[in-house]
């Protein structure tokens, strides 16, 4: 032992107490790194284990949709429910064995300007779906993306995937900035409804009538296609030479239906309108020595319709409106054995007003 003290310099004295110390410096550090380093466990990667979720994009092309905005709002939404977001399917591909939810979305129309998408949920292992159209028409462009995502984990957490997590709250100033997400429509219900209200003048050049009146109409859209209902009624007059005025008045009901077309500029109506109508007929004039006469039937026509409401974004928005057609029953007024007025032969229709829509 004196020769590994004199190796180590070490005075004789405190040598034996040193070397001593060695084997319960070396135990403790034994214990203190051994031990823990074979215990340590190896990290697996949390998202290796989680369920994953499935996305199909819209199919429709031209970057019509804001995919990387929408999936990492998606990702935040989903966060803590076990679920790993998101594996991007294209149309065609099987999903992974791993996928538990597949989400598709596509955009209601077509169009790189389209405000409404149709989200579908579906859960394989159950063969359980839960879908919805999602109107964005009132979201601003910046806001879109997270309010899509709302809905779709909304519509996640209706079929019971991934564990419940409290959803913590915004802090106010992110509450404050971004605006609320418009409340997704019920399943089943995706019509737009609408009111109209229009000033129309309607000629009848066969028998040079002018009639001035007015309409009120109630409006149904499902996707591509719409159907309208109206009433409205007008007034007319024709001078008979210097012996007075036939007069008319006219209260009908029209019926149309045909495709919409909507942009984020404009909504475009298209189609057929009939409508079923009763004319009263009389005459008027100061001259005693002049018989006047009244009378009354109904009409029926058919014509194709065209309106335009601008802009589409607005609730409220400028209507303008175009239509003719044959008069399939008419009525005519006589003076003298001559006809001076009356609905007959085929009309023109132009109107303005507004329109009311949800």
């Amino acid at each position: 032992m004196s020769r590994w003290c004199r190796a180590l310099g070490w005075r004789r004295p405190s040598c034996r107490s040193r070397l001593n110390a060695w084997p319960l410096a070396l135990s403790i550090a034994w214990l203190a790194h051994g031990p823990a380093a074979a215990a340590e466990p190896s990290l697996v990667p949390r998202s290796a284990t989680a369920a994953l979720v499935a996305v199909w994009p819209p199919r429709c092309g031209g970057g019509a949709f804001w995919l990387v905005p929408f999936l990492d709002s998606l990702r935040v939404e989903l966060a803590g429910r076990g679920l790993g977001c998101c594996a991007i399917v294209a149309a065609g591909q099987a999903p992974s064995p791993r996928a538990t939810v597949h989400i598709t979305v596509e955009l209601v129309p077509c169009a790189a300007d389209a405000d409404r998408v149709q989200a579908s949920v579906f859960e394989p292992a159950r063969a359980a779906t839960a879908e919805r159209e999602v109107s964005l028409a009132d979201v601003v462009e910046a806001a879109r993306p997270r309010a899509l995502a709302l809905a779709v984990a909304e519509l996640v957490r209706s079929l019971g995937q991934g564990a419940p997590v409290a959803k913590p709250e915004a802090p106010p100033a992110m509450a404050a900035a971004a605006p609320a997400p418009p409340s997704p429509l019920p399943p089943g219900r995706s019509a737009a409804l609408s009111l109209h209200l229009e000033a129309e003048a309607r000629g009848v050049p066969t028998r040079d009538t002018l009639l001035w009146g007015g309409r009120a109409g109630f409006g149904a859209a499902w996707g591509w296609l719409h159907m309208g209902l109206d009433v409205g009624g007008g007034l007319g007059s024709a001078r008979v030479d210097d012996s007075g005025d036939v007069l008319l008045r006219t209260l009908s009901a029209g019926l149309g239906l045909g495709p919409r077309f909507a942009s984020g500029a404009v909504v475009l109506d298209l189609g057929l309108r009939a409508e079923l109508g009763w004319v009263w007929v009389r005459g008027k004039s100061g001259m005693a020595s002049v018989h006047m006469g009244s009378g009354s039937d109904f009409t029926a026509t058919a014509g194709l319709r065209a309106s335009v409401e601008a802009p589409a974004k607005l609730g409220v928005r400028p209507r303008v409106t175009l239509e003719g057609g044959p008069v399939l029953r008419g009525v005519r007024a006589e003076a003298y054995g001559v006809t001076v007025a009356g609905i007959t032969g085929y009309y023109v229709l132009g109107a303005v007003g507004v329109a009311v829509s949800r």
